[in-house]
């Protein structure tokens, strides 16, 4: 039986405790996520540096500034094609994006994928091989894996909490499990926020994103390369 999973338990203790039980030998875990367990830096995926220039000030637009509000943030969560897992502010499936609260060159950066060497800067976190985890806890229902994918859920919680103290944080996502007779059957990254609140926000920003596209196609058809400057 695997034991249900308790956000209240520190992020820091369930890798204390996935460590403790590959030690032990006891049980087993994937060969291709034992890094995880070797580095003992290793802080499920968070890039601390990105999620310090999303929360500064010189990153969000003159607007918000002026307002002296916070910027609207939505975090996302997704499985890439190769199987790792991105938790993103600034490019997820929902298309949830206050491009209006940032700095242009910022925000753009943040929308790419590589733009910086390695990482894209809207990633805020990155699970290599959590397809792998989670077939590991469900398949061969691996104490170890379970510890380890449970250490990411907080971590991911954490990160939620620690933003809305900073921005204005519109909705996010979380790690969901499911259990049956006593064993996790999925693990699955779902909205904190109620479906029809969610539905309204992605229809607001693809009516703004839908207005700006109108005004700069506009804005073209006015420009006469022959008028004066």
């Amino acid at each position: 039986m695997i034991e249900p999973f308790d956000p209240a338990i520190p992020s820091s203790d369930y890798l204390a405790l996935a460590r403790e039980r590959h030690r032990a030998g006891t049980y087993t875990l994937n060969q291709e996520l034992t890094w995880m367990l070797d580095d003992e830096t290793y802080d499920c995926g968070l890039n601390k540096e990105h999620v310090a220039m999303l929360i500064d000030p010189l990153g969000w637009s003159a607007a918000v500034r002026k307002e002296k509000r916070r910027p609207r943030v939505y975090l996302h969560g997704r499985v890439n094609q190769k199987g790792n897992a991105e938790i993103n502010f600034a490019r997820g499936d929902l298309d949830v994006l206050y491009v209006e609260d940032f700095v242009t060159s910022y925000v753009n950066a943040a929308q790419t994928a590589d733009s910086v060497p390695w990482r894209g800067i809207g990633e805020l976190m990155w699970w290599k091989g959590y397809d792998l985890l989670v077939s590991d806890v469900i398949i061969r229902k691996s104490p170890i894996a379970t510890a380890l994918l449970y250490a990411h859920a907080v971590r991911l919680n954490d990160l939620g909490s620690y933003l809305a103290k900073h921005v204005t944080l519109v909705g996010a996502t979380a790690l969901s499990f499911t259990y049956q007779e006593g064993q996790l059957t999925s693990a699955d990254f779902v909205p904190t926020m109620p479906h029809d609140q969610l539905q309204e926000v992605i229809k607001e920003r693809r009516q703004r994103k839908a207005a700006t596209l109108r005004e700069a196609v506009e804005r073209m058809a006015r420009f006469n390369p022959e008028d004066p400057e």
